[in-house]
């Protein structure tokens, strides 16, 4: 291994020392190659950490990847928004059991995404039947009279 000094803001060092004095890190040195490490394959595709045990430490201290926002990384049927949008497309020609079956064919039972897109068909559903339903009339009203 190389020696290389760096210098750092004390309250990075602070926080540092904190982590190993919590266990999180057997060392400062642990740290410091850690995080270097870290970043590098984050940086750099061709990149392979070198730091002993590198995948428990990582396991161990970085909380769970963040997913992105409306992301689908771990949906195992389609893209979520895509079938927002075709569930939407069927609701509004109106054919309901052509976008029952899409969710049912493409999300399992209990599914996060099945659910809303269920609740969004039910909406359509609503509206639809909410249109259909004839308008009553308001009751006529009286003309005032004056009273002299």
């Amino acid at each position: 291994m190389v020696k290389s000094t760096v210098r750092f803001p004390e309250p990075v060092v602070e926080e540092i020392e904190s982590l190993v004095d919590e266990g999180e890190f057997e060392s400062k040195s642990e740290f410091y190659r850690f995080s270097a490490d870290y970043v590098l394959s984050r940086t750099l595709d061709e990149y392979d950490p070198a730091t002993i045990d590198y995948d428990a430490i990582e396991s161990e201290v970085m909380p769970e990847a963040e997913r992105e926002l409306g992301g689908d990384a771990d949906a195992d049927g389609p893209p979520f928004f895509e079938s927002v949008a075709f569930v939407r497309k069927l609701a509004l020609r109106g054919k309901f059991s052509d976008a029952e079956d899409f969710i049912d064919h493409q999300y399992v039972p209990g599914d996060r995404h099945a659910v809303l897109l269920e609740e969004i068909l039910r909406l359509y559903r609503e509206d639809a039947t909410a249109d259909d339903r004839p308008s009553t009339p308001e009751p006529e009203q009286e003309a005032p009279t004056r009273n002299r």
